[in-house]
């Protein structure tokens, strides 16, 4: 069982801690910034920089992944993560906005190397047939910590200074220290062989192109971007155009609460199914949930079109991400998630572009329509190609024992 398995529950526990403590960092740092940084356009620009440094740091991030032990780079991105509030300290003493930058800048670097280790990790440490149910779990971690954060990190600006929300954050960074001192994180053979040999961030895009099962996963999660990047601005956008501020609670909550409960059902729903198809056919449903947003002056509707949303989303993800895991090899999966984050990271500063343009020019029930057109039309080509080419990938019902 899943939930007797050491190693998961601290990857878990380790990335709630972590996907936790950004969330809270990142509303401390707007805090800080409001009090010493009068320009909205200049607070973007500080934000911007320290993502920006994750995007270049990513390749390298891979690299790291996959040539150390898995455990080892946890641990290091874990103690780099402790130095962010401690440089804090130094800003709040002096108010130094440079030393405020270069703490988030400490954080986007910790980010960028923890996560994607975590996510090369669970293969190595879960049974094949639990790999769905792994991934639908961690989705749901990152489920709460997005709303755990972000709840905690209002409450907790409001409520104490900046020094002693930071000395919290410290507290919580020195546990998830000692989570990957916990950890055993067995290497597979394949990746054995890789340490003594030189390895290259390009190497992992030719496995992509000998891969169609992963390409069909990257261009269908690539649209979805443009919803899941402009999700809080279409949530204010809603909210305001029915007059109605407690409507962001409940679309919040419902969209919360449906991907938490469908996550953790996705593996029995999904069983031995192809993954690449079933994953291809929730595009369809995130279609038909856009078309009802679309509706935006009816709460009902809306309210209804995002728990279809959240639906979509539970089965959706795992599925995708199982797909990455089982296809690439050990060996490349570390830089594979560096550049799927890397990826997403530019993708986002695009869609957030484009969100915002079109609320502007043609309003949000035109835009999205559009975003249901194009979904339907990714997940009807995408489905076309592997018919065609009769990609497969399922889950494994039995495997060998992990750590």
């Amino acid at each position: 069982m899943l939930f007797r398995n050491r190693t998961f529950l601290l990857l878990m526990a380790g990335d709630f801690i972590a996907g936790t403590g950004i969330w809270i960092s990142t509303i401390a740092n707007l805090q800080f910034m409001q009090h010493h940084v009068p320009s909205d356009l200049l607070k973007s620009l500080i934000l911007m920089c320290g993502l920006f440094v994750g995007i270049l740091l990513s390749p390298k991030a891979g690299i790291w992944i996959d040539r150390y032990n898995k455990r080892k780079v946890l641990f290091a991105a874990s103690i780099v993560r402790c130095l962010a509030p401690l440089v804090m300290f130094v800003a709040i003493r002096f108010d130094s906005v440079a030393c405020m930058l270069l703490a988030f800048v400490i954080m986007q670097i910790a980010a960028s190397v923890y996560r994607p280790a975590v996510q090369s990790s669970l293969p190595a440490v879960v049974k094949p047939a639990d790999l769905l149910k792994a991934n639908g779990i961690f989705l749901n971690v990152d489920t709460l910590q997005r709303i755990g954060g972000t709840a905690l990190g209002g409450i907790m600006v409001a409520t104490l200074d900046l020094f002693t929300l930071y000395a919290l954050s410290l507290v919580f960074y020195i546990l998830l220290v000692f989570c990957t001192v916990l950890m055993d994180i067995p290497e597979s053979e394949q990746s054995v062989t890789t340490k003594g040999g030189k390895l290259r961030f390009r190497e992992v895009f030719p496995l992509i192109r000998s891969e169609p099962s992963v390409l069909i996963a990257m261009v269908n999660t690539a649209v979805l971007l443009l919803f899941l990047t402009g999700f809080n601005l279409l949530i204010l956008n809603f909210s305001e155009l029915q007059q109605a501020p407690d409507l962001m609670g409940w679309l919040y909550a419902i969209e919360g609460l449906s991907i938490m409960f469908f996550a953790a059902i996705a593996k029995r729903w999904i069983g031995s199914k192809n993954l690449v198809t079933g994953s291809i056919l929730f595009m369809f449903l995130f279609a038909i949930s856009f078309v009802g947003m679309s509706f935006s002056e009816s709460r009902l509707l809306v309210i209804l079109s995002f728990g279809i949303f959240g639906c979509a989303f539970a089965f959706f993800f795992p599925m995708i991400t199982t797909i990455y895991q089982l296809k690439l090899p050990d060996e490349a999966r570390g830089r594979f998630f560096s550049f799927k984050s890397m990826m997403d990271r530019i993708m986002n500063h695009i869609a957030l572009l484009v969100t915002g343009a079109c609320l502007d020019w043609i309003g949000i029930s035109a835009y999205m329509i559009i975003l249901a057109v194009m979904a339907s039309l990714s997940g009807a080509i995408t489905f076309g190609i592997a018919k065609k080419k009769s990609i497969e990938v399922r889950q494994q019902l039995t495997g060998t024992v992990s750590v």
